[in-house]
């Protein structure tokens, strides 16, 4: 059943990216609420074969709001006209996820840790890094990067914090807990197709379908990669 659903995720993301690039619209959004419901699918069968715990109850919600936050985006490209309510309802829904992300890595951190100390240490490192990268794109992104935030510049750089503290606390967890890399790839993923699709909002190319299909195909990896962990690390 593990593969059968991995293989159902990548089938039905292949599907989603060829509707969306060919046709989009309507179809498109058809397509990507099936492959976002693969995912999470493949998460819940993980979660009821596993059990129900904590750790796998808050990657679940986290998966949920990122499915959420999928339709909405989408919505955002079918409805130009209301797109900065879309987008910021997005930015919301996959923030919150990342909160929920962030508790079960906290709960699985605390329970492979003794003391809990260690886990407040590479937060602070986390934290820390994370700071870095936030305040370096506030101050040098848009040049480096030749993007234009506006009026989504607080939004943006908050986002962009939550992402990459994420990640990098995920990292530090999955160095002394191999089976977390997972979750991490995961995580990383997920921050790697944000900047992706940065360059498509803030970067004038929302219509590359090249940028389109990579934004994709790295965003799905990594809810799949999410999805997965669960099999292994509850």
């Amino acid at each position: 059943m593990f593969y059968a659903f991995l293989i159902a995720c990548v089938l039905t993301t292949a599907l989603f990216i060829f509707v969306r690039i060919k046709w989009g619209g309507v179809w498109g959004l058809f397509t990507k609420i099936i492959a976002s419901l693969a995912f999470f699918g493949f998460a819940l069968y993980g979660a009821y074969s596993h059990g129900l715990t904590i750790v796998s109850m808050a990657i679940l919600v986290g998966l949920l709001f990122g499915l959420i936050g999928d339709i909405v985006l989408d919505l955002k490209v079918m409805y130009k006209q209301h797109d900065a309510q879309y987008l910021n309802a997005g930015m919301l829904s996959f923030g919150i996820g990342h909160i929920m992300f962030l508790v079960a890595t906290v709960v699985f951190a605390n329970k492979l840790f003794i003391p809990d100390i260690k886990t407040l240490y590479f937060a602070m490192i986390a934290f820390g890094l994370a700071g870095i990268i936030a305040i370096s794109m506030a101050m040098f992104g848009e040049k480096l990067l030749k993007l234009e935030f506006g009026k989504f510049k607080v939004q943006s750089i908050a986002y962009t914090f939550i992402l990459s503290f994420m990640s990098a606390f995920s990292i530090l967890i999955g160095c002394f807990a191999p089976k977390f890399l997972i979750f991490a790839a995961g995580i990383t993923l997920i921050f790697i197709s944000d900047l992706v699709l940065s360059m498509q909002y803030f970067g004038g190319k929302a219509d590359s379908p090249v940028l389109t299909a990579l934004n994709h195909a790295i965003y799905y990896a990594g809810q799949i990669a999410i999805a997965a962990s669960i099999f292994f690390i509850i």
